[in-house]
């Protein structure tokens, strides 16, 4: 008896899996997995799509929205949305090449361009800078990186604070994404590029882009 009880006891513990399904989007340089419950709509998947008349949209405004706020993943369900948004840069490579110490100005920004409290380095086979705060009434967590000179912002955004198991599903999705365009550098070789001058003004300005954008998307479903 007692061995039953421990073992239903270990099961109701026990993490939920949710299924998920890999979108490869060749437009972003990237594949992720986003759970089979929710819509997703990429740059790539617009054709023949019919869950975007579920959602009452049609093919041409998703690839407006997508072409004006830099959007290239659009994935939802009834609470939370999931964006990935891509600005080009110049003569930055990947973040995660950098040294943690030589993200700590672009995270620092990041705080104060958000109106966030902090950053933290978030980690697994790549970095990205993470922030948290909220945004024309809206809780948002974004995850920030560079890689191959482009700039990517994964954006979880929803009306109401993030439970623990949604901050759980986002990531998740974070640990399935794979570039691929990532190149990694040795820095034993010394081949690492220090973000300092020009370089950080460049990364700093394309943030300041990003953010325009989200804020500008978060407004138009504020109007609709």
């Amino acid at each position: 008896m007692k061995k039953i009880v421990f073992s239903l006891l270990m099961v109701m513990c026990m993490p939920i899996m949710v299924k998920a399904q890999n979108f490869d989007v060749p437009s972003a340089d990237m594949s992720l997995d986003i759970p089979d419950s929710w819509y997703t709509f990429t740059r790539d998947n617009l054709d023949g799509n019919t869950e975007i008349e579920d959602l009452g949209l049609t093919i041409d405004i998703m690839n407006e929205i997508m072409l004006e706020n830099d959007v290239y993943v659009d994935a939802l369900n009834e609470e939370l949305e999931f964006l990935v948004y891509i600005v080009d840069t110049e003569d930055i490579g990947s973040l995660t090449n950098y040294h943690d110490f030589e993200i700590e100005d672009l995270g620092e920004e990041l705080v104060n361009l958000n109106g966030a409290d902090t950053y933290d380095i978030f980690k697994n086979d790549y970095k990205f800078v993470r922030v948290e705060y909220e945004d024309s009434g809206y809780y948002i967590i974004d995850y920030y990186t560079i890689v191959d000179d482009r700039a990517y912002t994964f954006s979880a955004q929803k009306e109401s604070e993030f439970s623990d198991a949604e901050k759980t599903t986002v990531e998740e999705i974070m640990n399935s994404v794979y570039f691929d365009n990532f190149v990694p550098t040795s820095n034993d070789k010394e081949t690492v590029i220090v973000a300092v001058g020009i370089g950080l003004v460049v990364v700093l300005g394309v943030v300041a882009i990003v953010i325009a954008k989200v804020k500008d998307k978060n407004e138009s479903k504020e109007n609709v």
